[in-house]
């Protein structure tokens, strides 16, 4: 009997650390993703600041096809950064409401940030499309 009751403590022990792993295993994993959200944030945004800055000094003229690429690509590093400020923000959240409200606010933000995934994408095509109508060979 005493055995018995030896390994009933012993399992009950083992489970206890197992989950108690297990749950410091989530939160490292959770402030990975935290981190790994802001760094695809920060250099989409560094990104599109380069990307401006290139159009600017860039000796073709600005026509629709790069503007749509510009403001794609603003309006997806707006979507990024919104991402990660919720997500972030899930991490100092238990209250079951308030995590399926700031999920939700994640999911909008990546409807946003694909628009302008999807902006930039036409922008692209009219600029090949462009490149294609002065006769200069875009694609070799």
């Amino acid at each position: 009997m005493l055995e018995e009751n030896i390994k009933e403590k012993d399992g009950k022990d083992h489970y206890q650390k197992t989950n108690l792993e297990d749950e410091e295993l989530q939160s490292s994993l959770e402030r990975k993703i935290v981190a790994v959200t802001w760094v695809k944030a920060v250099a989409q945004l560094y990104e599109t600041i380069t990307l401006s800055k290139l159009y600017t000094i860039d000796k073709d003229p600005i026509f629709q096809g790069k503007r749509d690429i510009l403001s794609g690509m603003w309006i997806g590093t707006a979507g990024q950064i919104s991402i990660a400020f919720h997500v972030s923000k899930q991490l100092f959240t238990s209250d079951k409401k308030d995590l399926l409200e700031l999920q939700r606010k994640i999911v909008l933000s990546d409807s946003i940030q694909l628009v302008g995934n999807a902006l930039a994408l036409i922008g692209a095509s009219e600029v090949i499309q462009e490149e294609i109508g002065d006769g200069e060979i875009f694609l070799s």
